[in-house]
């Protein structure tokens, strides 16, 4: 059956189911045929016997061939001078020859004279290399940088100086003042290194700030044979270590809304330290504290871990069907390097 030949046999079923007390609506879509279709099918548009493609057709809105070359005109004029196709148009307006309207001029523009467009001088900006390092333990690399605390009232902040190390997380060093100062910095990293047995890292790592770059700062690491790693301008991710934990000092529930001198600043950051190194459970160190990862105590804990899991999998085998290992920290920390999914072993 051809398509004139169904689409009769669907009228006279239509029909049918009218003269049987159903509306017109309610037969169509018993048959699942759409208002429309059935419109267009009783009453079919006239066919055209002459046929313009779309390339050919006009509208009585577009622009002659002699309004566009004289636009083009204006406009060559115009870019030989260094004027934009915006500076152009209002010149040819107050000479009281626009042509057409702003949009057709940029329509224009684009369409025959795209190669001639000036363009715009643009900031040179200096490439910087990207850093690049891997810790794959304590000691290796440390980051640092200055956030502000609030203080009492508006304007009245203080600095709080923090240095971590990337691979345990713990925090080696900090202080609060009330001004950033490269000496303070360097005061700061010598006190965090004899700390730590008058060991020094192969890497600090820190933005371009001014104390960061201090003459002070500078010397201390160059004669320490501390290779210094910046962030590259403008780019916000190049400290996630550092950025990530202000995040986790500011947003903890225990952090007041501001400090009310900066004894109060420096009693809760030395509270909070204390509690990030020795107690918190770090996600990315697989619930170890940044203390333990950093002594290599984690080991006596993830054993300790394996047997309470081990017992629990005896007493309820049922409930333990995958994962029956307690995951180790991971064996990497890396800065704009692939990440890989290797973990510390206990061996």
């Amino acid at each position: 059956m051809d398509r004139q030949a169904w689409w009769a046999f669907e009228a006279t079923v239509v029909a049918g189911l009218v003269a049987a007390g159903l509306s017109q609506r309610r037969a169509l879509a018993l048959l699942g045929i759409s208002r429309g279709s059935w419109q267009l099918r009783q009453h079919p548009r006239p066919r055209t016997t002459d046929v313009v493609p779309h390339r050919r057709r006009r509208s009585p809105a577009w622009l002659t061939a002699a309004e566009v070359e004289a636009i083009t005109v204006m406009l060559t004029a115009a870019f030989a001078a260094g004027k934009s196709v915006y500076q152009a148009f209002y010149e040819a307006w107050d000479a009281a020859t626009p042509v057409a309207s702003l949009s057709s001029w940029y329509r224009v523009a684009r369409a025959h004279l795209e190669p001639a467009r000036p363009v715009r001088r643009r900031a040179r900006r200096r490439t910087s290399a990207m850093p690049q390092w891997d810790a794959t333990g304590p000691m290796q690399v440390w980051c640092w940088d200055i956030t502000k605390l609030k203080g009492p009232y508006i304007g009245c902040c203080y600095d709080l100086y923090m240095v971590l190390d990337v691979f345990s997380r713990k925090i080696v060093g900090w202080r609060v003042e009330d001004h950033e100062s490269g000496d303070l910095a360097k005061e700061m990293f010598e006190r965090a290194m004899v700390d730590h047995g008058d060991r020094a890292p192969r890497i600090v790592h820190s933005d371009g700030g001014s104390s960061m770059t201090s003459k002070a700062l500078t010397d201390l690491f160059r004669t320490l044979d501390i290779a210094v790693s910046r962030n590259r301008p403008r780019v916000s991710n190049d400290n996630p270590y550092a950025e990530s934990w202000f995040k986790t000092s500011k947003y903890t529930p225990t952090a007041p809304a501001f400090f009310t001198d900066i004894e109060h600043a420096r009693a809760w950051t030395a509270s909070f330290v204390a509690w990030y190194n020795t107690e918190h459970r770090h996600s990315s160190l697989a619930g170890h504290t940044p203390i333990s990862v950093h002594d290599g105590t984690w080991i006596h804990i993830h054993q300790r871990r394996q047997a309470v899991l081990d017992q629990l999998i005896a007493q309820h085998p049922e409930r333990f069907t995958t994962n029956r290992r307690v995951q180790t920290p991971y064996a990497h920390a890396v800065l704009n390097t692939p990440k890989t999914g290797d973990r510390l072993t206990t061996g």
